[in-house]
C-alpha cells in the first residue's frame, strides 16, 4: 500500500504581496479602459444613427441580421452569439440596413418597401427591386418585422407599394359586414364593464 506524503510548501516560494497587488491594480486598470472604450465606442454608433433620424422619427428596433445572397440557399437561424456585421433598423418613417452599426448602406421610407417571407428568410424589395435577404437572429419572429413594416407603410404618407402577402386578409362574417382574420376574437382582449 502506498503512502501519501504530505509536501510542505515553503513561504519563501510564493510572490510579495505587493507585487500581487500590483499585478491586480494594473489587471483592473485595463479592464476598466477595455470597458470605457467599449462604452465610447458604442455611444458613438448610438449618435451616428440618432444623427440621420428627420424631426419626429424614432428609432424602434435594430435586428442583427445575416445577409443572404441573392440564389443562395438560406442558411439557419443564427445563434445570439454568433458575428455579423449587418443590422435592419426599424424607425417611425423608414428602414435602415447598417453595417458595423455605424455605416449606412441603404435607407429607405416604409412607404417604397415591400417586406415577404421566403420560409425563414425576410425578403426587402424596393421601387428599384430587391435590397435584400437577410436571415434574423433564433430570438426575432421574422413575421414580427412583416406586420410592423405593414403598419408603418399604412401610415406612411404617400404610399406607393401594395400590402404584403402576410398582410391580414379580409373575411365576411355571417352579417355580411367585413372581418380581419383575428378581429373575431378582438373583444377577448378588450377591457369588460364590471357589473355589480
Amino acid at each position: 500500500m502506498s503512502r501519501i506524503v504530505p509536501i510542505a510548501i515553503d513561504g519563501t516560494e510564493h510572490l510579495p504581496w505587493w507585487l500581487n497587488l500590483t499585478f491586480c491594480l494594473a489587471m483592473g486598470i485595463t479592464a476598466g479602459i477595455t470597458g470605457a472604450m467599449t462604452s465610447h465606442r458604442d455611444g458613438t454608433k448610438a449618435e451616428v444613427r440618432r444623427d440621420t433620424l428627420e424631426a419626429g422619427e424614432r428609432e424602434l428596433s435594430q435586428y442583427r441580421v445575416k445577409l443572404v445572397p441573392d440564389g443562395a440557399p438560406a442558411p439557419a437561424s443564427f445563434k445570439e452569439n454568433e458575428y455579423t456585421s449587418y443590422s435592419l433598423t426599424t424607425t417611425t418613417h423608414r428602414l435602415q440596413l447598417w453595417e458595423f452599426g455605424y455605416l449606412p448602406q441603404w435607407s429607405r421610407p416604409w412607404g417604397e418597401l415591400r417586406l415577404t417571407m421566403e420560409g425563414h428568410v425576410l425578403v426587402v424589395t424596393g421601387p428599384q427591386g430587391l435590397l435584400g435577404r437577410f436571415v434574423l437572429g433564433r430570438n426575432v419572429v421574422p413575421e414580427e418585422v412583416v406586420l410592423v413594416s405593414n403598419r408603418l407603410r399604412t401610415r406612411a404618407p404617400g404610399r406607393s407599394s401594395p400590402a404584403s402577402p402576410t398582410a391580414p386578409v379580409r373575411t365576411e362574417r355571417a352579417g355580411g359586414d367585413a372581418l380581419a382574420v383575428g378581429e373575431e376574437h378582438a373583444d377577448l382582449w378588450r377591457p369588460r364593464p364590471r357589473h355589480r
